[in-house]
């Protein structure tokens, strides 16, 4: 196996580096290398930009890496227009293989490309899978160690650390052909085909059953219509046509019509449409009688003669109720001469000789209100009359005076009441007379439509009317003809009618032998299925089927089987290992050892004869110790399937106390025999228990600093 190292690495606007502070490199030309800084130093964001450069974004997935993290997790620093990382890696003869990831494709240049030494670029990143022997999953739990690897090994559920379990054990492939087997379901499969096909074979039955049924109801209800048995053939029916098509040209030459022309009916194909052709002809012939057309003309002349007929009467009704109002307004307020008379007579008479009275007493009343004044100004001491030039008495003068105003006031209340009352009078009078003349026009607008009525009754008669006929009787007198025209007509068009009854009769007898003939068409068929090379190929296929599926659970059984064996061959092979690291450890006394069980996937503490799920009594620190065991264990075992010869831990020594973290670091020197680490901690006395106990060369890379447009600063110590 050709194992690959790690040898640089390169990124710029990856997460914690800013595009801005330019690319930084880190050379891994040592055996170990840690990165050290603080909490968010961009530690972890070296560590991830080698597993996104080999993957892509499938690594910012929560249900790819099982890291809760990782859910909505930004590949690129969101200050930066993109992200970058390439990696290098030498094989064991030394061969070079470069891998370059960029988060978006520029001209001229792939996104993703990794090239060996022959310099050929390569964009298949599935040949870069089968290259290193690694998928992520592998990686993630076999590579890589985050926190949430230990959790899954130990704290998890069973399915999660069976998983993880398999995949340190490089049994993924086993393990996903077991559970694709087992979803595929293929048992349960087969069975809901059965159903399906037993369905299938219920539903040919009911519609045999059903056909056979409607095709005996046809027969029957031919045999009603007196159609024998031996018509019930395609010759039986062609036979039938013949006769339907004689007897409608027969009946077209009879009535100098012409007859559609009818398609052929040498198949029961062309029964259907025969029939509807034929539906087609009967209405035309039944619709272009000359007897249903002169039907037609004289239903509409009888129509319109009895309109014109209710229209006369009518207006003649109009006119007589107007003649009645008028007469009726004339026994109220006499005759329009009278009226008119009584009108000249208030206006010319009555009217002027009261004014006149009244203009009269009005004049005097002037001359007293005069003198009135005259006295009321006080201009002369002693007043003459102005008309005799005598001397007047003031005082004397006013009382005579005012009391001939009474007397002049009492005069004019009777004339002002005699003019109101012949006023009003006169305008009731001529309410009157605008009243006779709106009836008399009504009146006239009325005999000008008995006048337009009786010239449309003459156009319609094609006659003269005289002033004495009366034109109702003669409308009733050609209503009456009409009508006996159409009595004749209606006999005529029954005659034809009765004979087209008779071709459609026949025609549906061909509909019924045809729809005989279909139904016998239907029952064959569906006989015929379970005969035909399709269903017999479906029932081959079935058996097939049956037998694919007992392979598909024979198979699983077996893979299964495989899967136990090994996975009981590499915990047995690699016990001693893990039991060995978790001594050195966790260094407990009642539980010294833990180990898998193979079959439940659980890790169990051991100690003096005893055996107990570890979860249940190891403490936080002793869990994170067994877990790093079985992880260190298995990744360094001699069975591994991937070709990576380098292990990422980040931040290994977490929840550990010091003791555990000073013997992790012997621990990890071991594993240096074997592996190439890269290491990343936040924890100082780690990196001085690293620096102290690991003999082979190592390199430390602080980071330190971070700002948000520079990104860390990096070191090396």
């Amino acid at each position: 196996m050709e194992n690959y190292k790690l040898i640089s690495l390169k990124v710029k606007g990856f997460r914690g580096f800013p595009d801005r502070a330019g690319e930084r490199e880190f050379l891994f030309d040592n055996s170990c290398t840690l990165l050290l800084g603080i909490q968010g130093g961009a530690k972890s964001s070296t560590l991830n930009a080698i597993e996104w450069c080999l993957f892509g974004d499938k690594v910012a997935n929560k249900s790819a890496t099982k890291i809760d993290e990782r859910k909505d997790w930004l590949v690129k620093n969101k200050t930066s227009s993109e992200a970058t990382v390439e990696v290098t890696f030498e094989r064991d003869d030394g061969e070079l293989l470069k891998v370059y990831r960029c988060d978006r494709k520029r001209r001229g240049k792939p996104s993703f490309y990794y090239q060996t030494n022959d310099g050929t670029l390569h964009e298949d990143e599935n040949r870069l899978a089968v290259l290193l022997g690694v998928e992520l999953s592998d990686y993630m739990s076999c590579i890589y160690l985050h926190q949430e690897v230990i959790n899954a090994l130990l704290v998890q559920e069973p399915k999660e650390r069976r998983n993880a379990l398999d995949r340190l054990m490089g049994l993924t492939n086993w393990r996903n052909l077991v559970e694709g087997i087992k979803n595929a379901k293929a048992t349960d499969e087969f069975k809901k085909f059965e159903q399906d096909s037993a369905q299938i074979k219920n539903k040919i039955e009911t519609a045999k059953n059903i056909k056979q049924r409607d095709l005996a109801t046809a027969e029957d209800e031919a045999m009603t219509h007196d159609i024998a048995e031996k018509e019930l053939t395609l010759n039986g029916a062609k036979s039938r046509c013949q006769t339907v098509v004689e007897t409608m040209q027969r009946f077209a030459n009879d009535y100098s019509l012409l007859l559609p022309m009818l398609p052929k009916y040498q198949t029961n194909e062309d029964l259907e449409q025969f029939f509807k052709s034929g539906k087609q002809a009967i209405k035309k012939l039944r619709n272009e009688q000359p007897d249903v057309e002169r039907q037609k003309a004289l239903l509409s002349q009888e129509n319109e003669l009895t309109r014109l007929k209710v229209s006369f009467d009518g207006k003649r009704n109009a006119e007589k109720q107007q003649d009645e109002q008028i007469q009726k307004f004339k026994d109220k307020h006499g005759t329009l001469s009278s009226v008119l008379a009584k009108k000249n007579q208030i206006e010319n008479e009555h009217l002027p000789v009261a004014r006149e009275g009244l203009y009269t007493i009005n004049n005097k009343a002037g001359v007293i209100r005069e003198t009135l004044k005259f006295l009321d100004s006080g201009q002369d001491t002693e007043p003459h009359c102005p008309v005799c030039s005598n001397k007047i008495t003031p005082s004397q003068l006013r009382q005579q005076i005012e009391a001939w105003q009474k007397e002049m006031q009492s005069q004019i209340k009777p004339f002002e009441t005699e003019i109101s009352r012949l006023e009003t009078e006169l305008s009731a009078l001529s309410g009157v007379i605008k009243k006779f003349e709106h009836f008399q026009r009504d009146l006239e607008d009325k005999r000008q439509d008995i006048r337009d009525a009786k010239k449309a009754i003459a156009v319609a008669l094609e006659t003269e009317i005289s002033e004495e006929a009366d034109p109702l009787v003669l409308l009733e007198q050609a209503i009456t003809e009409v009508s006996k025209d159409l009595a004749e007509i209606l006999q005529a068009i029954e005659q034809g009618n009765h004979r087209i009854d008779i071709i459609e009769e026949q025609l549906e007898d061909i509909k019924r032998i045809t729809n005989i003939l279909q139904r016998r068409q239907e029952v064959e068929k569906l006989f015929e299925i379970q005969n035909s090379p399709e269903h017999k190929q479906f029932e081959s296929e079935r058996d097939k089927l049956s037998s694919l599926c007992d392979s598909v659970v024979t198979i699983g059984e077996a893979i299964e089987d495989v899967l136990r064996i090994s996975a009981k061959e590499k915990i047995e092979s690699t016990k001693n290992l893990i039991s060995n690291i978790y001594r050195q450890l966790a260094v407990r006394t009642d539980y010294p050892d833990i180990k898998i069980d193979s079959d439940k996937y659980e890790v169990m503490a051991v100690g003096k004869g005893e055996t107990e799920i570890a979860l249940r009594i190891l403490n936080k620190g002793d869990i994170n110790c067994a877990a790093l065991s079985i992880f260190l264990g298995l990744a360094t075992s001699n069975n591994l399937t991937h070709n990576i010869s380098f292990m990422v831990l980040d931040d290994p020594s977490q929840n550990l106390d010091p003791e555990h973290k000073e013997r992790l670091a012997g621990v990890l020197n071991d594993v240096l025999k074997n592996k190439q680490l890269i290491i990343a901690t936040s924890e100082d006395d780690f990196a001085t228990h690293f620096n102290n106990n690991l003999t082979k060369p190592k390199k430390v890379y602080r980071l330190e600093g971070w700002t948000e447009d520079a990104g860390p600063s990096i070191r090396v110590e």
